[in-house]
């Protein structure tokens, strides 16, 4: 019996799976330029629970500056433009924090003192949800509005 073509293909299995595990992000900040505000790195290496990374912000999105501080976010509603690309440039005022919207995807975690930029595009309007994933943060009240028109 030959072996040989379960052994290709059992091969070439493994290797699509750990080149998938790959991460090939782009971490550089050319697109974000100076806002004076600490770290603008893409948020990784903030933690191991899950809250490093960014969403990829889109050339030319539209920048919106959202601080967290305190379980609260500051502005506590935003209104977008449905199709419009969106960055959100999170700060953190006082320890780690993310702004996490499911619907579209979107991540983005800062740590205290830091600034990181994640994006979306919101293609469909509606009222969603946007919080803090850390735990207890939400718990504790740490959500937004995000009005989609």
């Amino acid at each position: 019996m030959r072996r040989t073509p379960l052994f290709i293909a059992v091969a070439l299995a493994a290797t699509t799976v750990l080149a998938a595990c790959g991460d090939d992000t782009d971490h550089g900040s050319d697109h974000m330029g100076d806002t004076g505000q600490g770290d603008m790195s893409q948020g990784m290496g903030q933690d191991d629970m899950g809250h490093d990374g960014a969403s990829p912000v889109a050339p030319g999105a539209r920048r919106i500056e959202v601080t967290a501080s305190s379980f609260a976010f500051d502005p506590e509603d935003i209104t977008v433009t449905a199709g419009e690309d969106v960055a959100i440039v999170l700060s953190s005022d006082d320890t780690l924090h993310d702004v996490t919207i499911d619907e579209f995807d979107a991540h983005v975690a800062a740590d205290v003192g830091d600034t990181v930029e994640g994006g979306f595009r919101a293609d469909e309007p509606g009222t969603y949800t946007y919080y803090c994933s850390v735990p207890g943060h939400r718990d504790e009240g740490m959500e937004g509005t995000l009005v989609v028109e």
